[in-house]
C-alpha cells in the first residue's frame, strides 16, 4: 500500500479542496442507473479509461458524481479533479492530479512532475482506485493528452480513469480502442429516457404534461432540470394544455446563446439560422432554402454540436434538437423580419417538386400562403393522394388547412370526402353538393376535377352498399376502371384507386376468383410503384382472399409475416386495415375451434371513429355473439345480437340488421327458444330476404350465409326436410359459384343432416367424407361442432372405421368436441360422452327408437342412459331434462 498524506494537507485550503470534489449536488437527482452500469460493465472489460463526451447541460458532472458515490459505497477509493484553463500546462496538470490523489488519501511522488514518472507511479498503485477528470476540455493540450494516454496504458486493473469533456479529446482513441484501453460514452446515452424523465417530473407535473415535455426536451437533461425547477412550486392546470408554452424557454435559449453559440463560427451560425425551418436538413433542401450550393460542407461541420444536432453521415442528413430549432427560428424572426416566411416558401417549393406533399404544405402554411398550399395538394393528385399517402396521412394533410380554404377548392372537398369514406365517416349528401357545384361551373371545366369526381363517385359505392338492400355497383366501377386504364400511363394511382374499391366490393359480394385476379393486378402495380405507405392493404387483400378460399394457414401467415411485421401497419391499427386484420385473425381462430382465443381477438379490435364499415360491424357485433354461443353462453349471444339489431336500425344499416337477425334466429333455435325464433323470422321477413339471396352476388356473402343457416334450421324445426334440402342445395351452389370454400363445407354438412333424416345413410356418409376432406385442407373444425351430437357420433364412426385424411380429420374434430362439451358436462353434471349424445338427440324430440337408430345403440341401452341422465340432472321427465341441460349450458 502507498504512503498516505494527512487529510489537512489539502483540506485546510477550502478553495483548493473544491478543485478536488464534485461541484454538484446529487442527493435529489434522478439516479442514472443504466449509465452507471454501462460505465462499470460495458465492453471492453480491459478498458482503463472511460470518456464521457457531450455538450454542456447533458449531466456529465452529475453522472460522474453518482458513479463516484457508487464506487465509494463499494469500498473503492476515488480521486476527483475539476480541470481548469491553468491545467493546460503538463506540469501544472501533474501537480493538480497529484493533489487530487493526495486528497483521496494517496501519497504523492517526489518526481511526479515528469510525465513518465506519473504514469509509472499510477502503475504502482495497489488499491482499488477511480480517478475522475471533469471538464477535461479546459486542460486538453498535446502535453496533457500525452500524459493521459500514458497513464491509461500503464494503469493496472485496479485503477480506472473516468473523463467528462464537452469535446472529444485529442487522444489516440483508435489505437486505444484497438488495445482495449478505452470506452466511449457519447451524448446519445446521456439523454434522459422517458422513464427517467417521468421519474424526474412526476412529482411536479401531471402525466400528460410529462409526455409533452419529454417529446419537446428530447432527453436534454439541462432543459428537463429547468422544467422541474419551474414546476416545483406546484403544477398548474395550464401545463396540461400545452407544456411547451409553460417551459422556461427564455432560460433555455439564453443558455444556448451563452454555452453553444458563443463557441461557433459565424458561417455555421448563419447556416443554422437559414436551415432551421427544415425538420430534416439534407443537402438538396438546404441548398434550395439558402439558394446556394455549399451546404454539404456545412452539414459535415455540424458534428461538433452533437447531440443537439444529429448528423447522419450515411446520407449527410441532419436534425436539430426541437429547442435549438425554436431558438434559431425565434432569433431569425427578431433579427430579420419576413425572412422566415420566405425560407418556408422556398422549402415548400423544393419539397413539392420532390413529391413530399405533406411537408410542402406544412411549409406553405407556415409561410402564410394557404392558396399555395392548396395548389400543391391539387398538383400532387388531390383524391389520388389516397393511394400513395393513405387516408390517415391525407387527413393529417388536410387538417393543416382551415375549412374555408378547403371549401373554396372543389378538388380538396372531393379529397376530403374520399378520405372520410376510407375512414367510414363520410356524409353521402356532401357528394351531391359537390357534384352540383362542378356541374354548374363553366363548360371549360378542368378535366382533373371531372376525374376526381368520377373517382369519388366510385368511392361512394362503399357507403351505398351499407345502406341499400338491393345494390348493384358494377356498372359504376366498370366505367371508372375504363377511365383508369386509359390514364394508366399518365398516373398509375387512378387504376389503383379503382381496383381497391372493386376488390373491397368483391370481398363483400364475391366471386373470389375475380377478386384474386384484381388483387394480382393491383399487386403488380404496387410492385412497380413507390406506394409504401399503403402497401399493407395489398397484403390484407391477399389474406382475405386466402380466407375466402378456406386457406386458413396461408391467411394467417400473410397476417403474421407481412402485415404485422410492416412498420406502416402500426399506423392503421385503429382504422379499417387494422380492424379488418384483427377480425380476420379472430375468424381463423374461430374456424379452428380455438374459441377462447377467438373471443379475445374479437375483443382486441381497436375502437375508433371509423366504425361504419360492414365488415367491422360484423366482427364487432355478430362474430363475438356466435363465439359466445359456441362457448355455451346463448343468453349472452342473444343479448349481443339484439344490441346489434338495434344499432343497425338506428343507423339505417339493413345488411347488418339482417345478419344479426339471422344469427339470433339460429342461436334461439339451438337454445330451445323456438317461439322467439319464429316471431323474429316473421318480423324481419327472413324468407323474402333468403329469396333475394338466391341471386348470385345480390347480397353481401356474410348475409347470404347467415340467411342460409337460419332458414335451414327453421325448416328442420318445422320438420320440412324437403325445404331444408333445398336450402342446403342453394347454399352449396352459391358457395361453389362464388368460391367460398368454408360455406361449401357448411352446405355439405346441411345435406348430411337432411340425408340422415331421410334415412339415406350412403348419401349422408358421402357428404360427410367430402366435408371432412375439404375441412382437413382448410383446417376448419368449428362448423362441425355447430351441428350437434348426432354429427359427432357419425364423426366418431368415421374416425374409428375409415382410413385416410378424412378419418384423421374426423378424429381431430371429435377430440375438439370432447374437449369442449365433455369437459363442460363432466364439470357440471358428470355426464358420460354417450349420455351427452343421448341428451342431444333427446333435445330434438326424438323417440327412444329414433335415438337408438341414430346413435346405433339398442333401445334398452338408450333407456339405461336416459335413466342415468334423469338422475344426474335431478329431473323426472324428458322435457325437464332438456330444459335443465340447456340451463346448465351442457348442449351446443
Amino acid at each position: 500500500m502507498t504512503d498516505s498524506l494527512p487529510p489537512n494537507d489539502v483540506r485546510s485550503d477550502a478553495p483548493l479542496a473544491r478543485k478536488f470534489q464534485p461541484i454538484v449536488h446529487i442527493d435529489d437527482a434522478v439516479w442514472r442507473e443504466r449509465l452507471i452500469e454501462r460505465i462499470l460493465s460495458a465492453p471492453p472489460s480491459t478498458a482503463r479509461l472511460t470518456v464521457v463526451v457531450a455538450p454542456a447541460g447533458f449531466g456529465k458532472t452529475t453522472l460522474l458524481a453518482q458513479l463516484a458515490r457508487r464506487l465509494g459505497q463499494r469500498g473503492m477509493r476515488t480521486a476527483w479533479l475539476n480541470c481548469e484553463a491553468g491545467d493546460g500546462d503538463p506540469d501544472i496538470f501533474c501537480a493538480s492530479l497529484l493533489g487530487a490523489l493526495a486528497a483521496s488519501q494517496l501519497a504523492s511522488h517526489n518526481s511526479g512532475r515528469l510525465v513518465a514518472d506519473v504514469a509509472a507511479w499510477v502503475a504502482s498503485i495497489t488499491e482499488p482506485l477511480a480517478i475522475f477528470f471533469d471538464e477535461y476540455e479546459a486542460a486538453s493540450c498535446p502535453g496533457v493528452d500525452e500524459l493521459i494516454d500514458a497513464i491509461a496504458l500503464a494503469a493496472p486493473p485496479n485503477v480506472s480513469l473516468v473523463m467528462a469533456s464537452r469535446e472529444l479529446p485529442n487522444l489516440p482513441l483508435t489505437r486505444m480502442q484497438l488495445a482495449g484501453k478505452v470506452r466511449l460514452i457519447d451524448a446519445e446515452f446521456l439523454r434522459f429516457s422517458f422513464d427517467e424523465t417521468r421519474a424526474l417530473l412526476q412529482d411536479y407535473l401531471p402525466g400528460k404534461a410529462v409526455h409533452q415535455v419529454a417529446a419537446y426536451a428530447d432527453g436534454w437533461p439541462f432543459a428537463l432540470q429547468l422544467v422541474r425547477l419551474s414546476a416545483a412550486g406546484g403544477w398548474q392546470a395550464d401545463w396540461v394544455v400545452d407544456a411547451r408554452v409553460k417551459m422556461p424557454r427564455r432560460q433555455i435559449f439564453d443558455y444556448l446563446a451563452e454555452e453553444v453559440f458563443s463557441t461557433l463560427d459565424a458561417d455555421i451560425i448563419a447556416f443554422l439560422a437559414e436551415v432551421a425551418v427544415l425538420v430534416t436538413i439534407d443537402v438538396a433542401a438546404a441548398n434550395a432554402v439558402r439558394r446556394r450550393d455549399d451546404s454539404l460542407g456545412l452539414i459535415q461541420r455540424l458534428h461538433a454540436l452533437k447531440p443537439i444536432v444529429v448528423v447522419d453521415e450515411s446520407n449527410w442528413h441532419a436534425r436539430l434538437h426541437p429547442l435549438l430549432r425554436d431558438y434559431l427560428i425565434d432569433t431569425l424572426e427578431l433579427s430579420r423580419p419576413g425572412l422566415r416566411a420566405e425560407l418556408h416558401l422556398r422549402a415548400a417549393q423544393h419539397l413539392a417538386d420532390t413529391g413530399r406533399v405533406y411537408a410542402a404544405v406544412e411549409h406553405a402554411v407556415a409561410g402564410g400562403r394557404l392558396d399555395r398550399a392548396a395548389s400543391m395538394i391539387e398538383q400532387a393528385g388531390a383524391i389520388l393522394l389516397l393511394v400513395n399517402e393513405g387516408a390517415l396521412r391525407v387527413r393529417a394533410l388536410l387538417q393543416q388547412l382551415p375549412a374555408t380554404t378547403i371549401q373554396r377548392h372543389p378538388r380538396l372537398r372531393l379529397l376530403q370526402l374520399g378520405q372520410q369514406v376510407a375512414l367510414g365517416q363520410a356524409n353521402p349528401s356532401e357528394f351531391g353538393r359537390i357534384e352540383r357545384l362542378v356541374g354548374d361551373a363553366d363548360a371549360g371545366q378542368d378535366e382533373r376535377i371531372l376525374l376526381d369526381l368520377e373517382m369519388a363517385r366510385c368511392m361512394m359505392l362503399l357507403l351505398g352498399s351499407e345502406q341499400s338492400v338491393e345494390f348493384f355497383p358494377w356498372p359504376v366501377i366498370a366505367s371508372a376502371k375504363q377511365i383508369a386504364r386509359h390514364r394508366y400511363a399518365a398516373d398509375t394511382r387512378v387504376l389503383c384507386l379503382c381496383l381497391a374499391i372493386e376488390i373491397t366490393m368483391l370481398h363483400r359480394y364475391g366471386p373470389v376468383e375475380r377478386c384474386e385476379r384484381r388483387t394480382l393486378e393491383i399487386g403488380h402495380v404496387y410492385a412497380n410503384a413507390d406506394f409504401g405507405n399503403t402497401q399493407p392493404f395489398v397484403w390484407m387483400y391477399q389474406a382475405r382472399n386466402a380466407y375466402a378460399r378456406g386457406e386458413l394457414e396461408l391467411a394467417e401467415r400473410i397476417i403474421d409475416d407481412l402485415l404485422r411485421q410492416d412498420a406502416n401497419f402500426v399506423n392503421f391499427r385503429t382504422q379499417f386495415l387494422g380492424q379488418i386484420t384483427t377480425v380476420l385473425q379472430a375468424r381463423i381462430l374461430f374456424q379452428r375451434g380455438e374459441l377462447e382465443r377467438a373471443r379475445d381477438e374479437f375483443a382486441a379490435i381497436m375502437p375508433s371513429e371509423s366504425f361504419n364499415m360492414f365488415e367491422i360491424h360484423i366482427g364487432l357485433m355478430v362474430d363475438p355473439a356466435m363465439c359466445a354461443a359456441a362457448l355455451g353462453q346463448p343468453a349472452e349471444a342473444l343479448e349481443l345480437l339484439e344490441a346489434a339489431r338495434l344499432y343497425a336500425f338506428e343507423e339505417s344499416l339493413p345488411h347488418l340488421g339482417m345478419v344479426a337477425a339471422a344469427a339470433q334466429i339460429e342461436v334461439a333455435l339451438s337454445s330451445g327458444a323456438v317461439e322467439q325464433a319464429l316471431r323474429l323470422a316473421d318480423s324481419v321477413k327472413l324468407e323474402a330476404a333468403w329469396r333475394l339471396a338466391h341471386q348470385p352476388f345480390a347480397l353481401p356473402w356474410s348475409e347470404v350465409e347467415a340467411l342460409a343457416r337460419a332458414c335451414f334450421f327453421l325448416r328442420l324445426q318445422a320438420d320440412d326436410v324437403d325445404a331444408a334440402a333445398a336450402c342446403a342445395a342453394t347454399l352449396l351452389e352459391l358457395a361453389q359459384s362464388g368460391g367460398f370454400r368454408l360455406a361449401e363445407i357448411t352446405a355439405l354438412l346441411m345435406r348430411n343432416r337432411v340425408a340422415r333424416l331421410r334415412g339415406d345413410a350412403t348419401a349422408a356418409r358421402a357428404d360427410l367424407l367430402a366435408a371432412l376432406s375439404m375441412a382437413g385442407k382448410c383446417g376448419a373444425v368449428q362448423m362441425f361442432l355447430g351441428f350437434g351430437a348426432d354429427l359427432a357420433a357419425q364423426l366418431r364412426l368415421v374416425a374409428e372405421q375409415d382410413g385416410g385424411p378424412a378419418a384423421a380429420w374426423a378424429g381431430r374434430v371429435v377430440a375438439a368436441w370432447e374437449a369442449r362439451f365433455r369437459v363442460r358436462s363432466n364439470a357440471a353434471a358428470g355426464l358420460t360422452p354417450r349420455e351427452l349424445d343421448v341428451l342431444c338427440e333427446l333435445a330434438k324430440d326424438q323417440t327412444t327408437k329414433m335415438i337408438a337408430k341414430t346413435l346405433m345403440l339398442s333401445p334398452e341401452t338408450v333407456k339405461q342412459h336416459l335413466k342415468s341422465i334423469f338422475g344426474k340432472l335431478e329431473v323426472n321427465k324428458r322435457e325437464d331434462a332438456v330444459a335443465e341441460a340447456r340451463r346448465r349450458a351442457l348442449m351446443a
